[in-house]
């Protein structure tokens, strides 16, 4: 039945098919729009990366941002080590020297 209608669908379709004559208009528009997208699409990022660059230059961003890594690290590291207990950060230590020297001594040479 599905095929039937399928087939009565495809005959109809083509009985009354038109062809729209378009005179060379889709191949207009398709040459003329993505070349041009694209072009000033290159040339609007190289702009906007050459002044991102100029500023985080002018600005110190390499100070900066090593700056910020630092200060995050420090606050880190003092937040990590306020409620630390060191006997159990020493057991862990020496746990970890074991694990460590057996498994040097388990490679074979």
């Amino acid at each position: 039945m599905m095929e039937n209608d399928d087939k009565l669908i495809k005959n109809f379709m083509l009985a009354y098919k038109h062809e729209i004559e378009d005179n060379g208009f889709s191949r207009q528009v398709i040459r003329r729009l993505p070349q041009q997208a694209k072009w000033l699409s290159d040339i609007l990022s190289v702009t906007c990366a050459i002044i991102c660059c100029a500023l985080f230059y002018i600005f110190n961003g390499f100070e900066i941002l090593c700056q910020t890594i630092s200060d995050i690290v420090a606050s880190q590291t003092y937040y990590l080590m306020s409620d630390t207990n060191f006997q159990s950060l020493i057991i862990a230590t020496v746990v970890l020297i074991i694990i460590g020297v057996q498994r040097v001594c388990s490679l074979k040479w």
